[in-house]
């Protein structure tokens, strides 16, 4: 004759659903929240979101009162974030400024109005999820 087993139900699968959306949402504001951080040393270091260096300044742009890439106003550090919540598991970095945008992929001055106009900006890739945190690589693991 066979044993017997006998299960009793310790828990409730309702409040098992209802924690792991909490669990999903603190985890992607914390990835979210670690690449902003990314980005901001990214321009701290002069550093790309490969991990290169950027190309140093160009001539203009030191005319320009640029003494550090990315950061001749400052603007480009303050990126707005948009937290994941409960029924919206997406974290958003938004770029502060157009042109922000367009050193991510480089550009060539074309506003008449400006005494640089015709001048090339090369690309600088700041903005965007960073190397570190694809799977496999040590900040995506942490």
């Amino acid at each position: 004759m066979p044993n017997k087993t006998r299960m009793k139900k310790t828990f409730s699968f309702k409040k098992l659903a209802n924690k792991i959306d909490d669990i999903v949402v603190k985890d992607i504001n914390t990835l979210g929240n670690h690449i902003n951080k990314t980005i901001q040393k990214g321009i701290d270091k002069g550093k790309d979101i490969k991990g290169n260096s950027f190309k140093k300044l160009e001539p203009i742009t030191v005319a320009l009162g640029g003494k550090k890439i990315l950061n001749r106003t400052g603007k480009m550090r303050k990126t707005n974030k948009i937290p994941a919540k409960k029924g919206n598991h997406s974290f958003k970095i938004i770029a502060p400024t157009d042109y922000g945008a367009f050193h991510n992929t480089g550009f060539t001055q074309t506003n008449k109005k400006q005494w640089f106009h015709g001048s090339k900006v090369p690309q600088r890739e700041w903005f965007g999820i960073p190397k570190s945190m694809f799977p496999g690589n040590a900040a995506y693991e942490k």
